[in-house]
């Protein structure tokens, strides 16, 4: 229970004082992480793409076959969808969201291990796809899912498909604490969220400024035949858990203590 209070009280201290952050020192902290993580996390990523687009073409082609789905994927809008089929894809968001949440948990997993100097392999990836964690991480997810997917296309339908991206974007950004409130906070999906949005709002731009940097960077994966941006999006998770730690840190007798003992598991 330690664990829990160490928290939740260093998220009320922050909530009446707030926090300072160096740009310059967690962008720092970030890239000499990402070094230690980009291999692993970067053959994850690739992995869940390849999983993620098999299944995918499997459903089109069982479903309605590989050439109607690549005309229907060409001339993609939510304006010609109907009403069931908003739903559709509203839930199938918010699925694909809760299944991709516990990988991204083990990136950060990956990630503290490095940042501790623990031993951690690829399985470690996939640590919360069983942990005592993942109902909290796949109810955020989906809330989040929800919350995102449902106003952006509600504002797609009315034509204001940037503004719904915007908005999207936004959501993506006060969320940034939920899950690493929850693997390394213990926290509860709802506590998390809340927490989370209280700590985005408290330093809201630099917040965003480090994450378009660390979006940009990661891009420059691009030019690397494409596929190396597989390699460089481990970066912004390395620059995530960075923010974490530097805002709420991870209790060294407890939450270190426990992540480093559960990694004998593997």
């Amino acid at each position: 229970m330690q664990k829990i209070t160490t928290t939740k009280e260093k998220i009320e201290e922050i909530k009446q004082r707030g926090y300072p952050l160096e740009f310059g020192e967690i962008l720092s902290q970030a890239l000499n992480n990402y070094q230690k993580i980009v291999w692993i996390a970067g053959a994850g990523v690739l992995l869940l793409s390849i999983v993620f687009f098999a299944i995918i073409m499997g459903l089109a082609a069982i479903f309605i076959g590989l050439s109607t789905f690549g005309r229907d994927i060409a001339d993609f809008q939510i304006q010609n969808f109907s009403a069931a089929g908003i739903i559709v894809a509203l839930v199938g968001g918010a699925i694909a969201v809760a299944l991709i949440k516990p990988f991204y948990a083990g990136i950060l997993r990956v990630a503290h291990h490095a940042d501790a100097k623990e031993d951690f392999d690829f399985s470690t990836l996939f640590y919360y796809y069983k942990s005592e964690y993942l109902k909290e991480i796949i109810i955020a997810g989906i809330l989040i899912g929800f919350c995102s997917n449902g106003i952006s296309t509600a504002l797609e339908l009315t034509g204001n498909t940037i503004l719904g991206s915007v908005i999207s974007y936004i959501i993506i950004l006060l969320t940034l604490f939920t899950t690493p409130l929850i693997i390394f906070g213990n926290l509860k999906a709802f506590e998390a969220i809340q927490a989370s949005l209280m700590l985005v709002s408290r330093n809201f731009f630099m917040l965003l400024a480090l994450m378009i940097v660390a979006v940009i960077l990661a891009g420059l994966g691009v030019f690397a035949f494409c596929i190396g941006i597989l390699f460089t999006i481990p970066l912004v998770f390395s620059v995530q858990y960075m923010i974490y730690t530097n805002v709420i840190g991870i209790d060294e007798k407890n939450e270190l203590e426990e992540i480093g003992n559960s990694s004998s598991d593997y």
